[in-house]
């Protein structure tokens, strides 16, 4: 979903917001898949936790006091891709972005109110803070503390160069934006233009989780994956299938492409089962178990036919997409 909208914004926008965008040197950060960095955690100090949540008391504020589309449309906050009907909605206020921007954070400005979509309503969830790409460790650490919230920014971003076809741009099989082109070499390789680092630092508040560990998640609802690394928590670790590898069923599955079944898997699957199928934090490790394609397949399609209380959703692949990620988990190593 974050991808659309990045993808939304230079869509509509053009290539002027992407000038500027410099980045201070110093942040420690982490990768979090090929387009994503986060903030390592810090040292908690005594004055952290209260800091942090002075922040959260003012999301919530926030959030009574803009509760629906309307109340947040009136108070200046516009929907982020107008043109797109999404699972989640940012709306946003650009004179509280360029506020951010401009390095003076307030918690009762936040960039952009999120909506989750619900049956034909939305519902607010969270806030999400803002802070200039050339943002210090100090400075992103003095608007929300590094020991408690995560900041994340969005890298390695290829604009693919003009009649490039749709196709190569968007869906599981996309090449630029936040597709399987994820270096400078790359991009130049296919004529694209590379920005390594886009839009700024983002940070996410949830106030309304029970959980302290998921009100500051990169992510609402946030997997046990993000949780370990980002050191709310040791990880969960799953040694095998939960049956035998003979045992599982195979579902008929067409030749597909490893290529672009790499795309797919770090799209739907990573976050659970790790990088490249390894040490899967929150799902089986899938790397060098011997599994075929069409065994794959089987267990995208009908997780709890072999594990009822698997939290494995029913991802929304299509066939092309299964067959590809299908390939491309059979052939790890």
């Amino acid at each position: 979903m974050r991808r659309l909208l990045i993808v939304t914004l230079v869509v509509f926008a053009g290539p002027a917001i992407l000038r500027g965008f410099g980045s201070a040197d110093g942040v420690p950060t982490q990768p979090l898949g090929e387009h994503m960095e986060v903030t390592l955690r810090a040292a908690q100090t005594a004055q952290d936790k209260a800091r942090a949540d002075t922040v959260v008391v003012a999301a919530r504020r926030i959030m009574a006091e803009y509760p629906t589309v309307a109340d947040a449309e009136r108070a200046g906050f516009k929907k982020f891709a107008p043109r797109l009907q999404l699972p989640v909605e940012h709306y946003t206020n650009g004179k509280y972005a360029l506020e951010a921007w401009r390095g003076k954070f307030n918690a009762m400005h936040p960039t952009s109110l999120i909506f989750e979509r619900t049956a034909g309503d939305l519902k607010l969830v969270g806030v999400m803070y803002t802070a200039s790409n050339r943002a210090t460790e100090e400075e992103l650490n003095a608007d929300v503390p590094l020991s408690i919230g995560t900041w994340h920014r969005h890298v390695n971003f290829c604009v693919p160069p003009l009649g490039t076809p749709a196709s190569e741009s968007f869906g599981a099989k996309a090449r630029f934006y936040f597709g399987t082109i994820a270096s400078a070499q790359e991009c130049h390789a296919a004529h694209g233009f590379f920005v390594p680092r886009v839009f700024g630092w983002m940070i996410h508040v949830w106030p309304n989780e029970s959980d302290p560990a998921k009100v500051w998640a990169v992510e609402r609802h946030d997997s046990m994956e993000h949780a370990a690394m980002l050191g709310h928590g040791p990880p969960r670790r799953y040694d095998a299938l939960p049956i035998p590898l003979s045992h599982l069923p195979q579902e008929t599955v067409a030749s597909g492409n490893a290529v672009n079944g790499r795309h797919v898997f770090d799209l739907h699957c990573a976050e659970c089962h790790g990088a490249a199928g390894r040490n899967g934090p929150d799902a089986p490790t899938l790397a060098g178990i011997g599994i075929a394609p069409g065994q794959v397949a089987y267990m995208v399609r009908h997780p709890q036919a072999i594990d009822p209380n698997s939290p494995m959703p029913q991802l929304p692949l299509t066939d092309d997409e299964l067959a590809d990620v299908a390939v491309y988990v059979a052939s790890l190593k």
